[in-house]
């Protein structure tokens, strides 16, 4: 079962992700724009959420972040 944060993240391309499992394809995608920083810790997170060694709280300001760094926040 995924675990999911509210509300989700609007990305520029139309998507919105509210669950860790569908971040986690979207930050391992070649499509992700940006290979920062950011985005290597916001899937970092969301694995170790997916592991149960991170709260789920976290991925949403995460991923922020990273789509930020990638210019494709929505």
């Amino acid at each position: 079962m995924t675990k999911h944060f509210d509300p989700p993240v609007k990305l520029a391309d139309g998507r919105s992700l509210s669950g860790v499992d569908e971040t986690i394809a979207a930050l391992s995608d070649t499509g992700w724009p940006e290979r920062g920083p950011r985005r290597d810790e916001a899937l970092d997170i969301c694995l170790k959420v997916r592991d149960g060694h991170r709260s789920v709280s976290e991925v949403r300001p995460a991923l922020i972040l990273a789509a930020q760094e990638a210019n494709i926040l929505g």
